[in-house]
């Protein structure tokens, strides 16, 4: 029966801790994130590969994922598993960073435009107080339930220049991605304001503060 399947159990303890679900292979950087979020006050759960992130989420509701697009796989070479981990974990509607060290500029955008990623961050540039900032964003984020507070980073990023007045080739060229990825953005960004045209949207964004450059 429904009823008798196992439920996961919610993402805070009874101590009000909150679980945070962490994907990482390599056990430096695991053992750093780990700490990280332990600092900001998460109850960490660990995977290294995409089955064991799955098992986890069928098991427990986390209210924060980080994960790194390129896992061991069963071989002997790295996949990108982390990327379609990300397409779960956005239907289970937990937000998700990236931190990732071998994934280009078209795999990240890909985690943005495509899987919802909240942020992504390169290994090689790694500041443990972005890192936190963008931490606490994305679960305030996901807690507002606001239209605007639902948006990625990079959506944000998209809407801000649109209030500014850019055009798509701008916009693309600002951000170093396609104009095909800012119209994907931009198909995204109308789904979650409510809105139909590029005015209603920008009129959203100056309200709330965003493109606030627009005409210097």
């Amino acid at each position: 029966a429904e009823s008798a399947r196992a439920q996961p159990v919610p993402a805070e303890c009874a101590d009000g801790q909150p679980a945070a679900l962490l994907v990482e292979d390599d056990a430096g950087w695991q053992r750093l994130l780990a700490e990280l979020l332990a600092e900001a006050g998460y109850r960490v759960c660990t995977a290294s590969s995409y089955g064991q992130a799955r098992g986890r989420l069928r098991r427990e509701r986390y209210a924060l994922a980080v994960v790194d697009l390129s896992l061991c796989g069963t071989g002997t070479g790295h996949n990108m598993d982390g990327a379609r981990l990300l397409a779960g974990l956005r239907t289970a509607r937990v937000p998700a960073i990236v931190v990732s060290g071998v994934a280009g500029p078209e795999e990240i955008d890909r985690a943005y435009a495509e899987h919802g990623a909240f942020a992504c961050l390169e290994k090689q540039a790694f500041d443990r107080r972005t890192f936190l900032g963008l931490v606490r964003e994305a679960v305030a984020a996901d807690a507002e339930g606001d239209d605007l507070a639902r948006l990625t980073a990079r959506e944000r990023e998209v809407l801000s220049l649109l209030a500014e007045g850019r055009t798509n080739r701008e916009i693309a060229a600002a951000l170093v991605v396609t104009e095909n990825t800012v119209k994907r953005h931009l198909k995204a960004i109308f789904e979650k304001l409510g809105v139909h045209t590029r005015a209603a949207a920008a009129a959203r964004a100056v309200g709330a503060g965003m493109g606030e450059n627009a005409g210097q």
